[in-house]
């Protein structure tokens, strides 16, 4: 019976979301943020998922924030992340000229400055703004680029995706140390590596400060960056009021304090980026993904008691 229910939950999530992708490229960018406002709003309203997890990771975030600013930042988080996805199933779908205009006008000197080193590039985001469309607007440019994801649970949605982000040449590699030699081979050609690098990791992560809190996280993008002493890129893509994105790219210092074994190395590079992200969406909270449990795991006994 519990395997009938899951078949019948994955097909109604699977049709639902593919009429988004045959609807949303149709509609212009106006109406898309019309759409997505009212779904962000039902959301806040209406629907119950994530909705506490949202409540209380804001609660943790900014507890010198008042009650009601906290509120009116759900509320747009909602609203954001509704327009975040449904410029995703669009703007992959998009011509070139239409999805250019989507964009406001983009430095790329830091990254061409990385790739003449000649090691590939470890590009780092976090789910903060819109991750996907950087990873496309990429691609779009010439730049061969791949994606390290983890398979969804819905093998019907897992397949639609894939194919709606690699239609334009993204390509997906996947998630899991069994793949690291693909990975390293990948950066060998002077390639881009994107990863997002702001997920729970569990027991076995290292632990790094985000918003006053214990983080667990994963240590493979700072484990790349120092076995393959290649340069890290650092990139956000965050919506202006007008609906347009702005991609930035940071070059993070890998410069590491002497002494140091490779464990604190990697948590010296995994808390730097961490804190770079920290100060953006301080400045944009209702851009990051709220709906994460990123402190889902709690952080042993020893680092509360040291008070670091």
């Amino acid at each position: 019976m519990k395997t009938s229910r899951s078949t019948l939950s994955f097909r109604i999530e699977y049709f639902c979301l593919r009429g988004l992708a045959g609807l949303l490229p149709r509609l212009s960018h106006s109406a898309r943020r019309r759409l997505a406002g009212v779904i962000g709003t039902f959301w806040y309203r209406i629907l119950p998922y994530r909705r506490k997890t949202v409540r209380r990771n804001l609660m943790n975030a900014f507890p010198e924030q008042s009650p009601a600013w906290r509120k009116q930042i759900q509320r747009r988080c909602f609203q954001t992340i509704a327009r975040i996805y449904l410029d995703i199933f669009a703007g992959f779908q998009l011509d070139n000229k239409s999805f250019q205009q989507m964009f406001n006008p983009i430095d790329l000197a830091p990254l061409e400055t990385a790739l003449k080193e000649g090691k590939g590039v470890l590009i780092l985001s976090f789910h903060f703004g819109n991750w996907e469309l950087a990873a496309d607007w990429l691609v779009r440019q010439g730049y061969t680029l791949a994606a390290i994801a983890a398979r969804l649970a819905n093998p019907l949605a897992d397949r639609l995706i894939t194919a709606i982000r690699t239609r334009n040449g993204l390509q997906i590699l996947p998630k899991g140390r069994r793949h690291t030699v693909r990975t390293f081979r990948f950066l060998r050609n002077n390639h881009l590596l994107y990863m997002i690098s702001d997920q729970n990791a569990g027991r076995k992560g290292v632990w790094v400060r985000f918003f006053g809190q214990w983080a667990s996280s994963f240590r493979g993008p700072a484990l790349f960056a120092l076995r393959k002493k290649c340069p890290v890129i650092l990139t956000t893509c965050l919506m202006d009021r007008n609906g347009r994105y702005t991609i930035k790219f940071d070059k993070l210092s890998t410069d590491i304090p002497n002494g140091m074994n490779e464990d604190q190395k990697i948590q010296h590079l995994v808390q730097s980026y961490t804190s770079y992200f920290e100060r953006l969406i301080r400045e944009n909270p209702e851009q990051y993904y709220w709906v994460h449990r990123r402190w889902k795991t709690k952080a042993p006994e020893y680092l509360k008691k040291s008070g670091d």
